[in-house]
């Protein structure tokens, strides 16, 4: 849905490689049995990263086999078996992208808002079928929409603040990320989760930040600076916030479990310490983030 979770390829090793990539086309399989094929189009890392945090929470097995598939026909890879966090990325994926999307039904104008129409129904057949599948998802759906009921009635305020609706946000993530464990996995999993939403939702703020201004859609930021273009000095003070939340990320992920699985740990501490710090730095000042995009042509859907 973002996209700026993702490992920063170069600093990882060969078999580390390997694994994220069939975790990636494992819930790439996952999303098409659990939610239909059509759902593979919402692929993204972000739930890839889900995945490999839940498996490392659970301190789930997992194993690989070589396949093909429609997208890479003559090769065979090393595809991730579907296991209970893929099951679970792929049913939280379609939930987030159905109730996100009748969300921007609500927020959006022009072509927007006709293209959350035109996908209402694809996206709302991919909820119904994640919930039949796992009808204990259901909390988790009323936690969602209670969450993106309260971040719109902030944008509809115009909240000049950025911490309250990062806040929000935070939340919906402790939920994905902790709903359905027990005990330290969950106060851990979820902890992560919060810090992890309210980095992307500040992150995709920044962002968006030009568009917003130009098509008059609320951004914390400019509801907070009255539109003033942002300098050095402020996205310096954004990066430092920033580095704060992944901090706090980092001082949950040293307490996650998983320890049995040292290339899914691996994975972890990379996109953590790597990739995330380098998509921000894109973000805040324009740097490139040299070789972090994992597949050939961006997000394969395998």
């Amino acid at each position: 849905m973002f996209g700026y979770i993702k490992p920063h390829s170069p600093e990882l090793k060969v078999r580390e490689d390997a694994y994220y990539r069939g975790v990636y086309c494992g819930l790439c399989r996952a999303m098409g049995r659990c939610t239909g094929c059509l759902s593979r189009f919402t692929l993204s890392y972000d739930f890839v990263y889900l995945a490999l945090l839940r498996m490392a929470a659970a301190e789930e097995p997992i194993t690989f086999r070589p396949r093909r598939c429609a997208a890479h026909p003559f090769t065979r890879r090393a595809v991730a078996e579907e296991n209970g966090a893929l099951r679970y990325a792929a049913h939280t994926a379609a939930l987030l992208g159905a109730l996100k999307n009748r969300d921007d039904l609500a927020d959006e104008r022009g072509s927007r808002r006709w293209r959350a129409r035109l996908a209402d129904p694809f996206l709302s057949g991919m909820q119904r079928r994640a919930l039949a599948s796992d009808p204990e998802l259901a909390p988790l759906a009323a936690e969602i929409t209670g969450a993106l009921d309260a971040l719109h009635a902030l944008e509809e305020a115009n909240t000049p603040s950025v911490d309250q609706p990062a806040d929000c946000f935070g939340r919906l993530m402790r939920a994905l990320a902790a709903h359905g464990l027990e005990g330290s996995a969950a106060r851990v999993a979820g902890e992560l989760g919060h810090h992890l939403g309210r980095w992307l939702y500040v992150v995709d703020a920044i962002d968006d930040y030009e568009e917003d201004l130009r098509l008059g859609r609320y951004n914390p930021f400019a509801a907070a600076r009255g539109g003033e273009p942002m300098d050095d000095g402020l996205r310096q003070t954004y990066a430092r916030a920033l580095t704060a939340e992944l901090m706090q990320m980092e001082a949950a992920l040293d307490l996650l479990g998983g320890a049995g699985n040292p290339d899914n740990a691996a994975i972890l501490r990379n996109i953590l310490y790597l990739g995330m710090p380098r998509a921000a730095r894109r973000v805040l000042f324009g740097e490139e983030e040299d070789g972090a995009n994992h597949t050939e042509n961006g997000e394969n859907h395998d």
